[in-house]
């Protein structure tokens, strides 16, 4: 059997305001495997959302263990965990006058080396990225 992309045990998202904790959900246990589709549905205002942000460590969890790749997400150095998790949000992106190469290219970032220019190789990718 393949071993899990991540794995959530105890989980418990939510927000802190202050000294105050605003629990969404509580003792979330799941497994997500490589080649696998998952689907999260729910009504609007139930923590989706939420979930997706503390899934790519934009917001922590409030309790419980979350591992990445079987590695605690919190020992992930910042340019390994834009290396690693990737997210796509259904909400309006600002490009401003970028063109769709130059939007794509972005995600080659945390690829590139201290200047950020991109070589021959992120370039295929890219094209390669356009054309699927």
């Amino acid at each position: 059997m393949e071993k899990a992309v991540i794995t959530a045990s105890d989980l418990c998202i939510g927000y802190r305001q202050g000294k105050q904790e605003k629990r969404i959900h509580e003792h979330l246990f799941f497994r997500l495997y490589p080649g696998e589709l998952t689907c999260l549905l729910g009504a609007n205002g139930t923590g989706k959302s939420t979930l997706l942000r503390t899934l790519a460590a934009s917001q922590p969890a409030l309790s419980g263990e979350l591992l990445v790749q079987e590695k605690p997400l919190s020992a992930y150095s910042e340019k390994e965990r834009s290396r690693t998790i990737g997210v796509v949000l259904t909400d309006k992106t600002q490009a401003g006058g970028l063109t769709v190469y130059e939007l794509v290219a972005l995600g080659r970032q945390p690829h590139t080396g201290f200047f950020g220019r991109l070589n021959k190789t992120d370039h295929s990718i890219i094209e390669e990225a356009l054309e699927a």
